[in-house]
């Protein structure tokens, strides 16, 4: 009786080295442990050095390269059948980095005050607070901007909360709505090159 092994891909796996193996890619299950390790090297695909891209495999094409070794064995896919493997350069954390991260960081701060300003600006909240003042007969505490400092508060608040991250730690363990489009965003990247690839395009 052959072999089982079982494989697990992920619909989008990104290495960092051009020669790239069942196992930097791929979750293999087998009853014999050695037999997991002899598949886990066996080689994919190898991109050219210095050459970043993607490639698009299928299970058929990671069964005739696994049968090629092992033709004993009797694969069997679990998850994705087709998949992209992204050759990415390895990026070192330098000066250049924290430049850039500054940079995003002054621009976002920059762009979102003037959009809260806008906004506060097209709604009129100043006069807003006038009235609410007015009708709550808090006109005496109107000199020193309770409201307003409870709303600059609130506002804090709501951003660290929606954004779930604050001083570098996330709040909860639940995804961001941030995270949740990203993996969405990159799940449809994914598959629109699985398609391409399947219409013959580049």
């Amino acid at each position: 009786m052959p072999e089982k092994i079982y494989l697990k891909f992920e619909q989008q796996k990104d290495v960092y080295k051009p020669k790239v193996t069942m196992g930097d890619v791929a979750r293999i299950y087998c009853q014999d442990k050695k037999m997991i390790e002899k598949i886990g090297h066996v080689v994919l695909t190898e991109f050219q050095p210095e050459v970043f891209g993607r490639k698009v495999f299928d299970a058929i094409y990671v069964v005739d390269e696994i049968q090629k070794k092992y033709p004993q064995m009797d694969v069997e896919f679990l998850g994705e059948c087709d998949f992209v493997v992204e050759y990415k350069k390895e990026e070192k954390k330098g000066a250049a980095h924290w430049i850039k991260v500054a940079a995003i960081c002054f621009i976002t701060m920059v762009g979102s005050g003037y959009g809260i300003i806008a906004y506060n600006n097209d709604v009129s909240t100043t006069d807003i607070f006038d009235r609410v003042y007015e009708l709550l007969g808090a006109s005496s505490y109107e000199s020193t901007n309770v409201m307003e400092i409870a709303y600059a508060i609130g506002l804090f608040a709501g951003i660290v909360i929606f954004y779930d991250h604050f001083a570098g730690h996330k709040i909860s363990k639940a995804p961001t709505p941030l995270e949740v489009e990203m993996d969405k965003y990159n799940k449809e990247v994914a598959s629109s090159v699985i398609d391409r690839k399947g219409r013959g395009d580049s």
